[in-house]
């Protein structure tokens, strides 16, 4: 039937084709997590039986590919008509079209809005530590690789490159609602060190991620100074006619012709600017981030 774990997990991946990547990945590094530890479990009560007949024996109490993937579209629409109890296509749909665009004055009572304005502050930090991890991992790898310990060094690196991906991930998903994978994903097999570090490097996977890792510092600098700067300025034209009626602070304009007081339209126009200016800083937010859940979704999930 199946010769081999990868011939199941390549047969498990036609069975999927149209699925979410993100879907398809953890539904990948379920069958092998599960297959290998059973199939080593039994290697080691049956030394006696044939490979074939341990993974035969697993497999029919596994499923076929075609029963577990059906298994998994399901329990992903459970989950996304959970999470989406107004109507939203599961989240198994590789090609689901984006949420509608709230209204201007929607975007107030639309979550998103203010889980992706914190992502987006937050992205300054992690885009710190992000670059620095990738920049800092990958010169010791070159500098050490003519060393005996620059192999297992460059292998434990390029693995925490695969590990902040999924940790990127989960954070994407939490705050943007974009599916992300729950699993990591599969490292390509090899019996040595030397092949193991030869297959990750020839996995694009592996670069997409340290790419995206790079890439996250300028975004996250471009992001948190729009963000800051919108709040900032929106919440500090809002409060102006607070600050005058209780502070007595005098707002003055000048246009070449001396200081000229403000008057309570000011005030008035002032707060008003400021009440559109957070609005458009919400939706700025909302575009951003469906921005980055798409970067996200397209550097760090295994095609």
């Amino acid at each position: 039937m199946f010769e081999s774990i990868e011939s199941y997990l390549k047969a498990l991946k036609t069975a999927l084709r149209g699925a979410d990547p993100a879907l398809v990945q953890d539904a990948l590094w379920d069958a092998e997590a599960h297959l290998g530890s059973g199939l080593a479990a039994m290697k080691e009560e049956h030394p006696e039986l044939p490979e074939s007949e341990a993974l035969a024996s697993l497999l029919m109490a596994f499923g076929t590919p075609e029963e577990v993937a059906e298994a998994y579209l399901e329990r992903e629409a459970v989950v996304a008509q959970a999470l989406h109890p107004k109507g939203a296509l599961a989240a198994a749909e590789q090609d689901a079209p984006l949420a509608p665009w709230p209204g201007l004055f929607e975007v107030l009572k639309t979550p998103k809005a203010y889980t992706s304005l914190l992502y987006l502050v937050m992205s300054l930090a992690t885009g710190i530590f992000f670059f620095t991890w990738a920049v800092a991992g990958l010169s010791l790898s070159l500098g050490l690789f003519v060393l005996i310990i620059g192999i297992p060094f460059a292998l434990a690196f390029l693995g925490s490159v695969r590990m902040l991906a999924l940790v990127e991930g989960r954070l994407v998903e939490a705050l943007l609602d974009v599916r992300m994978p729950r699993r990591p994903s599969l490292l390509p097999e090899g019996k040595g060190w030397m092949e193991r570090l030869k297959n990750l490097l020839s996995d694009g996977h592996t670069w997409s991620s340290l790419a995206y890792l790079v890439l996250h510092l300028p975004l996250g600098i471009l992001f948190f100074t729009l963000m800051v700067t919108g709040l900032s300025l929106s919440i500090s034209f809002m409060l102006a006619p607070i600050a005058h009626w209780f502070f007595g602070s005098s707002i003055s304009l000048d246009f070449g012709y001396g200081p000229l007081p403000h008057t309570g339209w000011v005030l008035f126009l002032s707060a008003v600017g400021g009440f559109f200016g957070l609005l458009g800083t919400l939706h700025l937010a909302l575009a951003l981030g469906r921005f980055q859940g798409f970067l996200a979704k397209h550097m760090l999930v295994r095609k």
